[in-house]
């Protein structure tokens, strides 16, 4: 039993229901009410979930004791699926979920038309009341995302409201997915930018991300690790301590979307999902689930987060991304949305892209470049943008100096080994950096780099990122 996984209690009369069920959730420990005695319902029950489950997540038991769902009370988060054709039955045990499962949130699947059966919430937001027909208008995947939003919306408030003052951190160089992020949390919490900030222990420097600051009137403060010690509460958006070089005196809540790279077991609050595209997509079902207003600027703010970190949704992205973009869609300013994405790229970078391609170092299917150094840290990523494109490249890395250290962005085709995964090997733990499975970024210090590697010299560093990569990568 993983009671920190959350559990996902199915308790219907519907095998077909049931099976459909335990194929969805992957992210919780599901649980089959099964009846105690022998019958149709038993074995029919038995039949349907048996192939999809491990045996021990058939539960049988007496769901009209008050002793069945006790036993669960361990579990954080938990969600019941309650569908019974018996009207009395239901009842009585929706009852005893609401008495001895307090904190749980209950999805009732009644029979009958939407207009019979209205799409409802009641019990304080804590049970989502539609009928068959409601929910086979769209996937049940939708449905019980917003239960389990709506139970980590009640989650991150209780725990950051307690703070007069909310640092929202971002990663050094803050992206479109992270300011789109931290704004929606603002929103969520009902705060303003005076008493929780956005925050960075860098810069915004990439021009279509300095676009969007402009053009949303978004403010992003610069301040030093030792700042954070000045608010009541942290929290980490699009990023997690472990991607920094040093150290946070203190963390409160983590919602990232990159694969976890940590323990963080001690932080109060942690929504790491690492199959979706974007952190913006998380956001959204927070918002979605509160019935927070989501205005045309936060919209465009959102949607650009999620263009952005899937690559216009061509990039690992799952349904829930598909939904949130979607829903977001209606509500954009889309002049503002082209003018951030296309923002003017000054005539500077012309030479820098060309002394680019024209150093690159080639070993089968890996590019290497380096740029030398830089004023503009995002003039990196466009040149790894742009190298992947050639014929026969798989990997693409574009290194330059910036600020005192060695930045490298990294990208991939897709269908290769994940571009986080190697960087991480790569660095070892003595500089920064991750990513997901087709674009990373490592930060090493210059220091560091010659101490281990040589000078700087620009054909050993091309020969020193090559080997590493044909090691890693290959």
């Amino acid at each position: 039993m993983d009671s920190k996984r959350g559990l996902f209690l199915v308790i219907c009369d519907d095998p077909e229901l049931a099976s459909t069920l335990v194929h969805i959730q992957k992210n919780m420990d599901i649980k089959v009410w099964v009846p105690s005695k022998c019958g149709q319902l038993q074995t029919s029950l038995i039949d349907a979930c048996e192939d999809s489950i491990h045996k021990e997540a058939l539960v049988k038991g007496d769901v009209t004791k008050a002793s069945f769902f006790s036993q669960w009370k361990e579990y954080k988060p938990i969600c019941v699926v309650l569908s019974l054709k018996d009207i009395e039955k239901y009842s009585n045990i929706r009852e005893l979920i609401l008495t001895e499962l307090p904190d749980a949130r209950i999805l009732s699947l009644q029979i009958g038309r939407p207009e019979e059966v209205p799409r409802k919430l009641i019990d304080n937001d804590r049970e989502l009341v539609l009928s068959w027909t409601e929910l086979l208008s769209r996937p049940i995947s939708a449905e019980l995302r917003h239960i389990e939003s709506s139970h980590r919306v009640k989650e991150v408030r209780d725990i950051l409201d307690g703070g007069d003052k909310i640092a929202l951190l971002l990663q050094p160089d803050p992206d479109p997915d992270g300011l789109a992020s931290a704004l929606a949390l603002r929103a969520l919490l009902g705060r303003n930018k005076v008493s929780t900030p956005i925050v960075t222990f860098g810069k915004v420097t990439r021009p279509e991300n300095l676009a969007m600051l402009r053009l949303l009137d978004l403010e992003v403060i610069t301040i030093k690790p030792d700042d954070l010690s000045n608010f009541d509460k942290v929290a980490l958006l699009d990023t997690q301590p472990t991607h920094f070089t040093v150290t946070l005196p203190k963390v409160d809540a983590i919602i990232d979307h990159h694969p976890m790279t940590g323990n963080y077991s001690d932080i109060p609050y942690c929504d790491i999902r690492s199959k979706y595209g974007a952190t913006s997509t998380i956001l959204t079902e927070y918002l979605r689930a509160a019935a927070v207003n989501i205005g045309q600027r936060l919209a465009t703010a959102l949607l650009y987060g999620i263009k952005a970190d899937t690559l216009h949704l061509n990039r690992e992205v799952i349904d829930a991304d598909l939904y949130a973009f979607i829903s977001l869609y209606p509500d954009i300013n889309y002049n503002l949305l082209r003018r951030m994405e296309k923002p003017e790229l000054p005539m500077r970078f012309a030479p820098v892209l060309a002394h680019a391609l024209t150093s690159m170092a080639v070993k089968e299917s890996i590019l290497v470049s380096y740029i030398g150094e830089v004023e503009r840290e995002d003039l990196i990523p466009q040149v790894a943008d742009f190298m992947l494109q050639f014929e026969g490249s798989e990997w693409a890395v574009c290194a330059g100096i910036y600020e005192n250290n060695l930045v490298m962005s990294v990208r991939n085709v897709g269908y290769v080994k994940n571009a986080g995964d190697v960087v991480k090997r790569i660095i070892n733990g003595w500089a920064s950096g991750g990513g997901h499975r087709t674009m990373a970024k490592a930060i090493f210090p210059v220091e560091g780099w010659k101490e281990r590697y040589g000078n700087l010299n620009p054909e050993n560093i091309k020969a020193t990122v090559l080997n590493l990569f044909i090691k890693e990568a290959l």
